[in-house]
């Protein structure tokens, strides 16, 4: 770059009242926020300067202590340092040395928020203000700028290894180093990762900054683990003699943002990974350090070197505190105990009779509708979650924003999942929605029918940190409980280091700039944790390596898992119907058959999966299964769900209702002066017999919970009619 001609700014920069924050300061601590905003105006006027005046920030800020660093904040050092970071990016090339030393400035003082647990308010409202966290031009330049050129490898280390193998592209995830780390409190809100056994590691000490008013540690195990697979990854940063090298550590937002406050805590946003978590007030950082530190003031004064982002797969969870509003119980994710609740299962068509449901006042039409003393009630989901916001310190909060039950029925009581968000804007589909407006899913576990119940938002482990973990369909295995749910997670993140994975997803089920894939994970009662498992593998006839046209694609949404004895079964697809088997866990599966099935005519469209399968009871013991699956009307968001029953023993498809059994019915809605978000959308995601009745629990309009309940009695006699179902012929 040549180097324009230098131009000195005056040593006496005048500032109006308005724009001159540190007037009033003490003398020694006033100079840094005024240097800082001197830096600004250097930018790319005068390389000399600006070294000289980032060099003479560098040492003012080396060892400052908490109230003179509080005072300049307050004065506006962190605002002016964030305007000549942007303006820095904007102006100087990559590899330019002042963009490093500005660069650096900026992650200093980032780093020094979260040493001295001080949100700088007046950068987080310049941010807000202008929107800087859209305008960053793209994270390779922050990369090359903050030192950070191993970012792909950091990427591969983490949950991209995982994805690539999912996609068969790459050899699955690594094993673990042998390193075996425990985590325990040091100073404050410090902690220390200490090997088993005695003595410091090869690597150095290692420790983990995270203030404990605006950071929590959900799951100590997937962190160590996390952290103990980038330990070789990062002692092979080779930081200067007496310097750090700091990690950022991605984290997972717990709350809900408040009515007509912006929320701004991402590390993506806009489709564009950004590097840093530049708009976040306080972040958590990996430390590491060849040299045992005596003590929290160290990290003010030492040198640092910034490693990538590492994502910490949602074992640190994250509130800000001028965004949310929440009480620590909810922060925490404690339990709600109700010693009486009604069933989580619903009340019922016996409890329905009273209010039976007519065809013309229903929002909802079909066959079942149509069916004699049917009824609909809004799911029990709804009042709990309503009671957990006002107890627990949620602000403006009501019963709404809640789709996606799961139900199931174990030995060890009744269980029920449900995503539930604030409002309907929550969900777009865009990263930065997916990031801005998190969503919460309930864990509710009942003893009875109608005993005491507890109710909790569900903790991730092992997750990557700003996925949205959706559509969670409930099963038990061998003892155990677990769930599938579909990953939404940012497809430009992996576009460079994956093209294969970006290319594949173009053309198949993505939604804008999100990839949707499939995982599975288990369900911990005592804890309230939902601990990833994998993203299941799937093979073609004839194991690993063979080679078929008709390997599927991996991109088919809702797998369903049916457990079968000891074994499992997963129904994958509708059209070609496709059934696997899994082989040695519910992590692998091999496809045993692909077939077509021969549907009623008129019946446009494909057909996917809706909720797990159903038993249907008849004299002699369970012969039938139903499984019910949507179509989605082309071109519209308007879902209509249609039955097909299945042979229990072998799963072959036999018969299909020869018109939808649910759907939303536009005479009744257009009476009706309820909110939703999409008009269209009814979409069964559980299906229960209780006492000799089916229970339908449905997501409709994208807001709220439904369930419809039906005698099996009923219901058979509509499948033997022949009229209301059609036969299956599967070739």
């Amino acid at each position: 770059m040549t180097p324009s001609p230098e131009r000195k700014p005056s040593p006496e920069r005048k500032l109006s009242p308005e724009k001159n924050p540190s007037k009033g300061l003490k003398p020694s601590k006033e100079r840094l926020a005024a240097l800082a905003f001197g830096l600004v105006d250097v930018i790319g006027i005068s390389d000399r300067f600006t070294t000289q005046a980032a060099q003479e920030l560098a040492s003012g800020i080396d060892g400052l202590q908490a109230s003179d660093f509080s005072l300049e904040l307050q004065a506006g050092l962190g605002e002016a340092l964030l305007v000549a970071f942007y303006k820095a990016l904007a102006l100087l090339k990559p590899g330019q040395a002042n963009l490093s030393l500005v660069t650096d400035l900026y992650l200093r003082h980032r780093f020094l928020c979260s040493v001295y647990d001080l949100v700088d308010r007046r950068a987080l409202a310049f941010q807000l203000r202008h929107g800087l966290d859209r305008e960053i031009q793209e994270s390779a330049s922050l990369h090359a700028t903050a030192r950070l050129a191993d970012t792909r490898q950091a990427e591969g280390l983490s949950f991209g290894t995982v994805l690539a193998g999912y996609f068969g592209i790459a050899p699955a995830t690594p094993e673990l180093t042998e390193t075996r780390l425990e985590l325990k409190p040091w100073f404050g809100h410090l902690w220390t990762f200490q090997p088993q056994g005695d003595g410091p590691g090869p690597w150095g000490h290692l420790y983990l900054l995270a203030p404990r008013n605006h950071l929590g540690i959900a799951c100590e195990t997937s962190l160590c683990q996390m952290v103990a697979r980038f330990l070789p990854f990062l002692g092979g940063l080779s930081p200067e003699a007496n310097s750090l090298i700091c990690a950022p550590l991605g984290t997972r937002k717990l709350s809900l943002s408040k009515p007509g406050h912006l929320s701004s805590s991402t590390y993506f946003d806009g489709a564009k990974p950004v590097a840093f978590s530049l708009n976040r007030a306080i972040e958590p950082y990996l430390v590491l350090s060849q040299t045992r530190l005596e003590g929290p003031a160290e990290l003010a004064t030492k040198g640092l070197l910034f490693a990538p982002v590492l994502d910490s797969l949602s074992s640190l969870v994250y509130r800000d505190p001028d965004d949310y509003q929440l009480g620590d119980a909810a922060f925490q994710h404690q339990p709600l105990q109700l010693p009486k609740a009604g069933a989580i299962t619903g009340q019922g068509r016996r409890a329905g009779l009273l209010n039976q449901t007519t065809v013309n006042s229903a929002l909802v039409e079909g066959l079942l509708v149509q069916a004699e003393l049917s009824a609909i009630e809004l799911s029990p989901c709804h009042h709990l979650c309503d009671r957990y916001a006002r107890i627990y310190g949620y602000s403006g909060h009501g019963p709404s924003g809640v789709m996606n039950q799961s139900v199931l029925i174990t030995s060890q009581g009744q269980l029920s999942t449900w995503r539930y968000e604030r409002n309907f804007d929550s969900w777009s589909g865009r990263s930065a929605d997916v990031a801005r407006h998190p969503s919460l899913n309930f864990l509710a576990i009942q003893d009875s029918g109608a005993g005491p119940l507890r109710l909790q938002p569900l903790t991730y482990g092992g997750f990557p940190s700003e996925c949205k973990v959706e559509d969670l369909r409930l099963f038990a295995h061998q003892g155990g409980i677990y769930a599938t749910a579909a990953l939404i997670l940012s497809r430009s993140r992996y576009r460079d280091w994956l093209p294969d994975i970006s290319a594949e997803a173009a053309a198949n089920n993505t939604i804008d700039d999100m990839l949707v894939v499939q995982a599975w994970g288990q369900i911990d009662l005592q804890r309230c944790a939902f601990v990833f498992k994998g993203l299941p593998q799937l093979e073609p006839m004839g194991g690993a390596g063979a080679v078929s046209p008709s390997i599927p694609t991996a991109f088919e949404k809702n797998w369903l898992i049916h457990p079968q004895g000891d074994g499992a079964s997963l129904l994958y697809s509708v059209q070609p119907w496709r059934l696997f088997k899994a082989t040695a866990s519910l992590g692998h599966w091999r496809l045993l058959g692909e077939r077509s099935l021969g549907l009623p005519d008129g019946m446009a469209g494909p057909l996917r999966n809706s909720a797990p399968p159903f038993p249907i009871e008849e004299q002699g013991g369970i012969g039938r299964l139903g499984l019910v699956v949507h179509q989605r009307r082309r071109g519209t968001y308007v879902y209509d769900q249609y039955l097909i029953v299945l042979d229990a023993e072998t799963l072959n498809p036999t018969l299909i209702s020869r018109a939808p059994i649910l759907s939303v019915n536009a005479a009744a809605l257009a009476n009706d002066a309820g909110f939703r978000k999409n008009d269209g959308v009814c979409y069964v995601s559980a299906a229960l017999v209780v006492d000799e009745e089916l229970r339908l629990f449905f997501n409709l309009f994208d807001c709220r919970t439904c369930v419809i309940s039906l005698a099996i009695p009923e219901l058979i006699a509509k499948l033997d009619d022949g009229q209301t179902f059609a036969q299956v012929h599967v070739a």
